[in-house]
């Protein structure tokens, strides 16, 4: 069964993420996790505000929407927890 976040949880996690942009983070989901680099989270391009952004190692970008995030992990340079 999906999980839905709060108005106040899915804010918590936009605040977070903009203080992220250029960080590298993994993004666990209901559905799987994604890691890559925080490159926009909706302000920039016409991209709705409950999504963010990131740029995998590969040069593709993922779009996450807000309310699917269950978990946000900083991650250093080689991959390691910070």
């Amino acid at each position: 069964m999906a999980q839905i976040l709060s108005a106040q949880e899915s804010s918590q996690f936009w605040a977070l993420l903009t203080e992220a942009v250029n960080s590298s983070v993994e993004i666990v989901t209901t559905f799987g996790s994604v890691t890559g680099e925080v490159v926009q989270t909706g302000a920039i391009f016409k991209i709705p505000l409950n999504y963010v952004v990131l740029k995998q190692s590969e040069g593709n970008f993922v779009y996450v929407p807000l309310a699917s995030i269950n978990a946000v992990i900083f991650l250093s340079e080689d991959g390691d927890l910070q």
